[in-house]
């Protein structure tokens, strides 16, 4: 056994007998999971309640045997990819790395290898997991294969999941609604019976209590009002086995070929078919799990219709006849030949649909004729006889071959023609009398006529080749087509077509294949759509899935410094169930984690909304749509202000608040870097990168970039289009907005029309024809599952912060050259912190922004409380400074003086971006983020802040307490001016905090200086 320890280096001499099982705590995967363009299976990191952090799966059907890890009480730890497993098995040495060991309180360790199902009966798979399983078995632990599990179960955990991180439900609400006595009561009562709390918190919480398994109730059925409470173990049945299927030999010889079942098929390709259908009673052959199991006895019980069925082994279990039909994991064999609904056939309706009415009026005249020539009426009753009916000639008494000849002379055809005619009516009735048959339509290639297949696999081969290479002409594949199948099936093997035909061929398979008509690029992403159904990720409430993804903006913005074009990047979080946009950043040049990390916070504490926005377009605080609660604010006298008529009211919030459970992004480097992940663990969420250039993994935030350029910004001065080809001369010189300028209309545009207008992709599936707004989709949500609180902690923006591991020293803490220093050091300096691991390593993490490296934030092991640490220069500066621009301040500074600190080099700096002089790339990039640069988050008041900005210790610090107004100095008398301090936020009066934000915009300062 081999282990990967937290500093990277492997300990390859670990012997199994002696092993135990705290030597995993402190070791990392062996292997990490890697992404390559193509690739069909989903890789991430998903946030355990068992382990309170993040573990790595490789594919979905992994994330599904977390969930249940999660769900078991027994369950103490999970370790992804534990160790590497190496033996020696007939003379070969054998490596094989486990999915998952699963540490359990009551039981041995377990050993999980996750395969699909159809995988199992594979003879390599079957081999590798064989062997793996015997070496653990014999070790005294134990091993289980996981395929799918049932689908309604695994429905319902991975909507109790959302549940699972206890720090965001009330406590006080948990413990009343354990003490009521709700059991043998059903789910919807549950959420009724606290009629003094709100339903939508009674909702989530009773939901968290079935997570927990206080309640248990039945989760094979998917979870409904209807569902009753009961105390005791929760089942959840999983598709976990100890035993691995037999393998199955994959070979295609003939005599196998000549024995193999026919099985009953389960999907329709079109064919006439007359009773495809296999008996199922005592004896009937079934495939369960890929083994052969036979129908012993059929009897009903409480459940439902219930089948005994014995394997090869002779031993005996229950099914479910709904499970044998229905659910995938068995199938009937069929005893032999018969009629079966992949037949090459059209039905009678494919038939008739294309028909013309006189051929359909033909077609019912010559089944007249055949009717009577049968029965001796046109009709074929004698219950609707015509006029004349029967005719003499065609009595029951003359003779068959009489009636034919007779009819045969009537009509002018022969008497075969009748008879095959006959023949024909009887088998397929009046379908077998189209021209062609039940096989019309099946000799031609759709639109391609009768084209050589050969020359059409070999036109479409051609044409795959470009899909990496530039765009071909049509002349070009037709040209190679002739030589190519020469050169493969000889010269004259295959009629090469007239110009006109191949072109028409050509322009046939540009549908299947785009290769002529549309951009490379657009053929590349066509070609690499997958050839069955799509699949997609199906949320089940709001929160469950945050899309994030960055683009740049179709219109250019103004820089504040030179008054000159710039490029825009939008930053969006989009809530997948509801379409609801939580989150919008727009930034110049390029998107950074901590302009990442700003959006996600968005989601958690939403952006005031605009002065003038209708009501409909603000949300309340509180993040819940007014028409699901009813805030007390609303029942309530609205207060009028001392002097004036006008009446004040709360603002509100530009979008809902909500707490995400897994974020969707891609591979961009502020995604998937260090800082976004450590926030992401902080705060319990899991992690769902899309696959590399697969737009359709984020397909709903992407259709809102497109419909954002269709809507607003094609209208705005400075929209230069999509693409090159869509650009006008020279839309950069009617750029007119500023980067907060532009952000303000987009989420205001967001606010008061996108969220209120019905979109296509909200469905609801009891009432698929009811439109739906992402807002009232919203509403859906709560309605549906409850809402959980968004934690009103007002220090959780100092989580969304990069963090850094320093020491401390005796004058401080020292960030790439900067000092910082604070009140709340003291009793740490110089000393070692609690922290260990490969980071930490005795440093203590420090809170910073990038965008403003005048303060970081220290938060104290003993009293748990944040304290600000102040950069040695801050008083010098008039407004906040990135991490960036003192780096190029330094720069700069080094270049003019031999010696320069940090105060003369940002003095300099400033004075160069005003002047405009010079200015590189780099230096343009900074000064236009630090003119756009507030604070993205909403900090409070640390420590140090709140005893400063109390009224007395105001006045002992500077010192007016005894002093009359006249002693006081004036400032500025000694050439200096005094530092005042940081701004003091705790001193406002009562009405100033209840009162509207006096702030009409976030941005509306941004550029004062500039």
């Amino acid at each position: 056994m081999s282990l990967r320890l937290l500093d990277g280096t492997i300990d390859e001499d670990l012997v199994w007998s002696t092993t135990g099982v705290d030597v995993f705590e402190p070791s990392l995967p062996w292997r990490t999971f890697r992404w390559r363009y193509g690739q069909k299976h989903y890789s991430g990191t998903h946030w355990s309640s068992t382990m309170r952090s993040h573990v790595v799966y490789e594919s979905r059907l992994e994330l599904t045997r977390l969930l249940y890890a999660d769900f078991d009480q027994d369950v103490t730890a999970v370790f992804a990819q534990p160790f590497l497993l190496s033996t020696t098995v007939d003379g070969h040495r054998r490596r094989h790395v486990p999915d998952f060991l699963v540490l359990r309180e009551k039981a041995v360790p377990l050993v999980v290898d996750v395969k699909p199902r159809h995988l199992l009966t594979r003879p390599k798979v079957n081999f590798a997991l064989g062997w793996a399983r015997e070496v653990v078995l014999s070790r005294g632990w134990d091993f289980e294969a996981w395929s799918e599990p049932p689908e309604a179960e695994l429905a319902n955990l991975r909507f109790l999941a959302g549940y699972r991180r206890d720090w965001l439900f009330d406590e006080e609400l948990l413990a009343e609604i354990r003490e009521a006595d709700l059991y043998g009561a059903s789910l919807g009562d549950a959420f009724r019976a606290f009629p003094r709390h709100s339903d939508w918190r009674v909702r989530a919480a009773v939901l968290r209590l079935l997570w927990c398994q206080h309640f248990v109730t039945d989760l094979t059925e998917v979870l409904s009002e209807h569902h009753v409470l009961r105390q005791g173990p929760a089942s959840a049945a999983g598709a976990g086995r100890r035993d691995l299927p037999r393998p199955v030999e994959e070979t295609g010889s003939d005599e196998e070929e000549n024995e193999r079942v026919h099985l009953v098929r389960r999907t329709l390709k079109g064919g006439h078919v007359s009773g495809a259908a296999v008996r199922v009673g005592v004896g009937t052959r079934l495939t369960y799990d890929g083994e052969a199991v036979v129908v012993e006895e059929m009897f009903g019980s409480a459940a439902g219709n219930e089948v005994l069925v014995r394997d090869r082994l002779d031993r005996r279990f229950r099914l479910s006849l709904r499970e044998v039909l229905s659910s995938g994991r068995a199938s009937v064999i069929a005893t032999g030949p018969g009629p079966e609904a992949d037949e090459d056939r059209e039905r009678a309706s494919v038939l008739f649909a294309q028909l013309s009415d006189e051929e359909i009026a033909e077609v019912r005249e010559r089944a007249a004729h055949i009717n009577e020539v049968l029965y001796g009426f046109r009709s074929g009753s004698p219950e609707l006889p015509e006029a004349d009916e029967p005719r003499l000639q065609y009595d029951s008494t003359v003779p068959k071959l009489q009636r034919y000849e007779t009819k045969a002379d009537e009509l002018g055809v022969s008497v075969r023609t009748i008879k095959r005619w006959v023949r024909a009516f009887l088998t397929d009735r009046e379908a077998g009398l189209v021209h062609g048959g039940p096989d019309r339509g099946s000799g031609n290639m759709g639109g391609l006529g009768r084209a050589d297949p050969r020359w059409v696999e070999m036109a479409l081969e051609i044409m795959a080749e470009h899909g990496e290479e530039s765009k071909p002409t049509r002349g070009k594949v037709i040209r190679s087509v002739g030589p190519r199948l020469v050169a493969r099936y000889g010269e004259g093997e295959v009629k090469q077509p007239g110009r006109a035909t191949a072109y028409r061929w050509l322009e046939e398979l540009e549908r299947r294949m785009p290769t002529f008509r549309l951009s490379s690029k657009r053929n590349r992403d066509i070609a690499a759509r997958p050839a069955g159904a799509y699949g997609k990720l199906r949320p089940t409430r709001p929160g469950e899935y945050l899309l994030m993804d960055t683009t740049r903006l179709d219109v250019f913005a103004m820089d504040p410094v030179t008054l000159k074009w710039v490029q825009a990047e939008l930053t969006v979080a989009m809530d997948w169930y509801t379409r609801c946009v939580c989150g919008i950043r727009v930034t110049p040049v390029s998107t950074t984690s901590i302009d990442v990390a700003a959006v996600m916070f968005q989601t958690y504490r939403p952006r005031p909304a605009g002065k003038d926005w209708p009501a409909h377009a603000v949300w309340p605080d509180h993040g819940i749509p007014r028409t699901v609660f009813v805030e007390r604010e609303a029942l309530e006298p609205e207060e009028e202000e001392e002097g004036k008529a006008k009446k004040v009211k709360k603002r509100g919030v530009a979008s809902p608040a909500l707490v995400p459970e897994t974020i969707v992004v891609d591979h961009g480097k502020p995604y998937i870097s260090e800082h976004i992940t450590s926030v992401c663990q902080r705060l319990g969420l899991s992690i769902q990168p899309a696959r590399l250039r697969t737009g359709r993994d984020k397909g709903p935030i992407e259709r809102f970039f497109k419909t954002l350029r269709e809507g607003p910004l094609e209208v705005l001065p400075g929209y230069k289009g999509p693409d090159l080809f869509s650009r006008g001369e020279r839309p950069e010189d009617q750029a007119f907005f500023f980067l907060h300028e532009l952000e303000a209309i987009i989420r205001e545009w967001v606010a008061c029309v996108y969220h209120h207008r019905p979109h296509r992709g909200l469905v609801d599936a009891y009432a698929p024809g009811l439109h739906l707004s992402p807002a009232k989709m919203f509403e859906h949500g709560i309605a549906r599952a409850g809402y959980i609180e968004v934690p009103r902690d007002p220090a959780l923006g100092f989580e969304f912060l990069k963090t850094e591991w320093k020491p401390t020293h005796h004058y401080g803490v020292e960030i790439r050259k900067c000092r910082y220093n604070g009140d709340g050091l003291d009793g740490y300096r110089g000393e070692t912190s609690p922290y260990t691991g490969p980071k930490a390593k005795g440093l203590w993490p420090i809170q910073v922004d990038p965008d403003n490296i005048n303060y970081i934030y220290f938060r104290r092991p003993d009293t748990r409380r944040w304290h600000t640490l102040e950069w040695e220069h801050a008083p010098a500066q008039k407004f906040p400074i990135s991490q960036g621009a003192i780096e190029i301040a330094r720069k700069v500074a080094g270049e003019k003086y031999p010696f320069p600190d940090d105060e003369t080099a940002v003095a300099e700096l400033l004075e160069r971006w005003h002047l405009g002089l010079g200015l590189t790339m780099a230096e343009r990039r900074l000064a236009l983020r630090q003119a756009r640069e507030q604070s993205a988050f909403d900090l409070p008041d640390t420590a140090e802040d709140d005893v400063r900005a109390l009224p007395t210790v105001a006045r002992i610090l500077t010192g007016t307490d005894d002093q009359d107004e006249d002693e006081t100095a004036e400032p500025g008398t000694d050439g200096a001016e005094p530092y005042e301090g940081p701004v003091a936020g705790d001193d406002d009066e009562d009405e100033e905090l209840d009162g509207s934000d006096a702030v009409e915009d976030f941005y509306s300062d941004a550029l004062e200086d500039a």
